[in-house]
């Protein structure tokens, strides 16, 4: 009978720390723990739930409580005060804009199932165009993205061919390829632009990662304009909804780690 009642408790406790464990995923996914694991989502939570089940098991599932409550005060923070904004301000790199460079440089962000651009690169490429329109430079490189997945590889090529037809800018877009990180994006602009002598762009690309990305660019011999793409939803703007300020945190996170990373790689200083 005690052995029954013993196995239900060990039971209850296994469960109660799975239904946490999950809580918990959610929880650190909204806040962009599952884009540093680079995991999908569904390992994601069932890592997540066999973690929380183990710790539930043991004397330490008080500690999965603490975690959760602390998971909870950040997503409270995140949601309901400019925590977002003050973190992000170190990050963002504003350089004055000049007359003139020799070429401006849009980063890649990411392409979809589908092989479209994603609305990041979409909002980037709008905004190293306005830079052409202005007469900053005639030149705009562009990062082409091909990547892998589920077992097929998808490009934005299309999409962004579209979009170029679409601006009247053939002439003057040339397309950079095999683009995977930031430091390759480099690595390729300063090969074509070598060929055309432009050592002076404009590196164009989301706010948060301007600072990273302009130290990149310059670490392989480029002198940089840093310049912000404007964002629609980057959830660092005082009046902007919930979801955007997750996505701004997100978008923090992950660039904490991706510096740092950089940092001990010595492609930045």
């Amino acid at each position: 009978m005690l052995d029954g009642a013993r196995g239900q408790t060990i039971a209850r406790q296994v469960g109660t720390g799975a239904i946490l464990g999950v809580l918990c995923g959610v929880a650190g996914y909204m806040l962009g723990v599952q884009q540093l694991t680079r995991h999908l989502e569904l390992s994601f939570f069932i890592g997540a739930a066999i973690f929380g089940g183990v710790m539930g098991a043991t004397r330490l599932r008080g500690v999965l409580w603490i975690g959760a409550g602390l998971l909870v005060l950040l997503c409270l923070l995140v949601d309901y005060t400019p925590l977002v904004e003050w973190l992000a301000n170190p990050m963002i790199r504003r350089d004055p804009i000049p007359q003139r460079v020799g070429a401006i440089a849009v980063l890649g962000a990411g392409v979809t199932p589908e092989g479209w651009m994603r609305s990041e690169k979409l909002d980037r490429f709008l905004s190293g165009l306005e830079l052409q329109r202005r007469g900053l430079a005639r030149a705009l490189m562009v990062s082409r993205e091909r990547v892998r997945i589920g077992g097929h590889v998808v490009s934005d090529s299309a999409d962004l061919a579209r979009l170029v037809d679409l601006s009247s800018a053939q002439s003057t877009t040339i397309f950079v390829d095999s683009i995977s990180t930031t430091r390759t994006e480099a690595l390729r602009m300063k090969r074509i632009a070598d060929t055309h002598g432009w050592r002076r762009i404009a590196v164009v690309t989301s706010p948060l990662h301007t600072r990273r990305a302009c130290a990149t660019f310059e670490a392989v011999g480029f002198q940089v304009v840093c310049v912000p793409a404007t964002m629609r939803g980057s959830g660092l703007e005082p009046s902007s909804i919930p979801e955007d300020r997750f996505r701004g945190f997100r978008s923090w996170l992950y660039e904490t780690f991706a510096t740092d990373s950089y940092r001990r790689r010595g492609w930045i200083r």
